[in-house]
């Protein structure tokens, strides 16, 4: 697949039928850093600054790039990392605005 083929797809998938089944991806990516941060503190691991929707965007992408090492070649690991990235982006600039 080529590069604008996996950032087409990619773009389905962020704006496609997740957000009907799954609501606003902003949201979802809130209700994870809050889970994400409840469990880093009672392990005992609390960051010195709370995740927060950047952050689980990123490290979303992260875990898609750790899947694409594993096993054999799968396109849907590099759509993912795109999805993830624009979300992550998304997410940056709307925590940007909200701190202004």
């Amino acid at each position: 697949m080529k590069a604008e083929g996996i950032a087409q797809k990619a773009t389905r998938l962020v704006s496609g039928n997740r957000k009907a089944a799954y609501g606003d991806v902003m949201d979802g990516l809130a209700r994870i850093a809050v889970l994400w941060n409840a469990l880093l503190t009672a392990a005992g691991k609390a960051p010195a600054r709370p995740l927060d929707e950047h952050d689980v965007g990123q490290m979303m992408v992260n875990l898609k790039q750790a899947r694409s090492y594993t096993g054999p070649h799968r396109a849907d690991n590099h759509v993912d990392q795109a999805g993830w990235s624009s979300v992550a982006g998304e997410a940056a600039e709307r925590l940007s605005r909200r701190r202004r």
